[in-house]
């Protein structure tokens, strides 16, 4: 598939409308979320893992997402809008070094061209 050029805010809606209408077998009950999460325990680990592939296969694109048990590690590594890239880079990078990873968050996305819409395989 050819990659598409979106402007920001045609990906905006698009992205809205498939985190709204897309559906899971399991919703997230701790969270209290209006998106469906699927929620993957040792019970269900290996199916989930053979599903998540198989989206991500297919996808256009994945948002990943980490939860860690920390965000900077010094008030000096705080990211700032006016930062070289490279300057935010080292800052992140130290902080994510110093902290664990408590929770890993993917979704597939896939352009459906009959609905003209991307939809959320989360």
């Amino acid at each position: 598939m050819k990659p598409r050029k979106l402007h920001s805010s045609v990906l905006s809606r698009a992205l809205s409308r498939a985190l709204s209408s897309s559906t899971t077998t399991t919703t997230s009950p701790q969270c209290g979320s209006a998106f469906p999460l699927k929620t993957v325990t040792v019970a269900n680990f290996e199916p989930s893992l053979t599903e998540l592939r198989h989206h991500v296969r297919s996808s256009d694109f994945v948002a990943i997402d980490l939860e860690m048990t920390g965000v900077t590690s010094s008030p000096w590594r705080d990211s700032f809008e006016f930062d070289r890239s490279d300057v935010r880079y080292l800052k992140v990078r130290d902080s994510a070094s110093r902290f664990a990873v408590v929770q890993f968050g993917v979704c597939p996305f896939r352009w459906d061209h009959s609905i003209q819409s991307f939809v959320a395989y989360p």
